[in-house]
């Protein structure tokens, strides 16, 4: 079987940093085995296969074991397919999922299962759908199987994203037409991070700690990094809009709200009123959709960045605003992924090693292709707001390698209080 994880965010926002006031900002997509279809909806895509190995050879058993093999110990030919029931979660360690097997929802996993679907309108001997098809499938049957199964509590702009198991080509053509659907935690260049515990009883929001770094790939946002590389934002905390609000309050009203707060944090932050100005970084931060709010998510991310001077992107920062900092004036280069699409983030503990990497020859999944970049809107807001005019076209947008997402507004870091 063959994975599909699920929906772009369309909501992070950075700014061009500038003396003070509002400024506009861009909203990259989240890029990565993150895919941009359907009404800004996406899907990720990777190989998993969980019943079929090509070119497999088998290793001989000593005739000394005679105890059962554990099934997470016997060769990938060997072994049965986790249940795809409901509640099931799965871990791998390889990035074609061909190892995957079911634990403790309490302990790290990759993957959440919200129950399969069948694809019946797919007969017998009828064309494996290429990846084009699968996106769609995967948005139009999984995302909402994943939103029955979170009761109705599903942000599709927070930290999770629906997303599922396809068969393999051998599957396929031996009948099976099912789709796991579940849920996982995103990624910018589609390394998986793990998620303990059911998703049900967590907090959907996508925020981090102060002081935790965005790397940078291109112009635009890549995975966690250490702040002393280059990267394009550093979280300075989160703004919890349902202190503020009872019910779902406009973009404009979460703008009123969160310049400020924002401001704030990143001044307490930085260690002074002027010191993020003076860095030349700015603040950003998100607003929720109503989707969002209705899911239960109320927290909003707080960063810092800096836009580059066309404006095409995010630049380069290098540092903490704790300490010196450096803006780099042209766009950073493409991020080289640490490990391939699918595969357990860096540092998850749940890394591939020689002897599981031997046991199949499957391929990588491919990357996605680039999605659309959405109309850029004329901003309100103070004199030093750019114009429309002045905003990067739509048409030049998608010239560039990867999407970028609409300008919206911030505050500088230095003014707006």
């Amino acid at each position: 079987m063959n994975q599909l994880p699920g929906t772009t965010r369309a909501s992070r926002r950075a700014e061009k940093a500038a003396p003070s006031g509002r400024l506009g900002q861009l909203r990259p997509r989240h890029f990565g085995v993150i895919i941009g279809v359907l009404l800004g909806a996406g899907a990720m895509l990777m190989v998993a296969t969980l019943n079929d190995v090509a070119d497999t050879q088998v290793p001989m058993l000593s005739t000394l074991a005679s105890a059962p093999v554990p099934e997470n110990q016997r060769p990938l030919t060997q072994r049965t397919p986790p249940p795809a029931a409901a509640g099931t979660c799965l871990t791998w360690k390889r990035p074609d999922a061909a190892d995957a097997n079911a634990v403790d929802c309490a302990k790290p996993h990759l993957f959440e299962q919200a129950g399969p679907v069948q694809l019946a309108s797919y007969a017998p001997g009828a064309a494996l759908p290429d990846n084009n098809q699968f996106r769609d499938l995967v948005n139009k049957h999984c995302t909402p199987q994943v939103t029955n199964y979170l009761g109705g509590k599903y942000d599709p702009d927070g930290a999770f994203r629906s997303g599922a198991l396809k068969p393999s080509a051998k599957s396929w053509k031996e009948g099976d037409r099912t789709l796991r659907c579940g849920i996982q935690r995103f990624s910018r260049s589609g390394a998986l991070y793990p998620i303990t515990g059911k998703v049900a009883g967590q907090d959907q929001a996508d925020i981090r700690p102060p002081g935790a770094c965005l790397g940078i790939d291109g112009r635009f946002i890549g995975d966690p990094v250490d702040c002393s590389l280059p990267h394009a934002v550093e979280s300075v905390g989160w703004v919890d809009l349902g202190e503020k609000f009872s019910k779902y309050p406009s973009v404009k009203d979460q703008d009123d709200y969160l310049q400020a707060q924002c401001a704030k944090l990143a001044s307490n932050f930085a260690g002074g009123d002027n010191v993020v100005g003076s860095k030349k970084l700015s603040v950003m931060w998100d607003n929720l959709i109503p989707e969002s709010w209705n899911a239960g998510t109320r927290k909003v991310a707080c960063n810092l960045a800096a836009q580059l001077a066309d404006r095409s992107g995010f630049a380069p920062i290098t540092g903490s605003v704790k300490g010196p900092v450096q803006v780099g004036a042209n766009a950073a280069p493409p991020a080289q992924a640490q490990v391939p699409p699918g595969a357990p983030a860096p540092g998850s503990g749940q890394a591939v090693n020689a002897e599981d990497d031997a046991d199949s020859a499957a391929p990588p999944p491919a990357l996605p292709p680039p999605g659309e970049a959405p109309e850029l809107p004329k901003l309100p807001g103070a004199e030093d707001l750019p114009k429309k005019e002045d905003l990067p076209k739509k048409e030049d947008l998608d010239k560039l390698k990867d999407p970028l997402g609409e300008l919206g507004k911030a505050a500088d870091g230095a003014g707006g209080r």
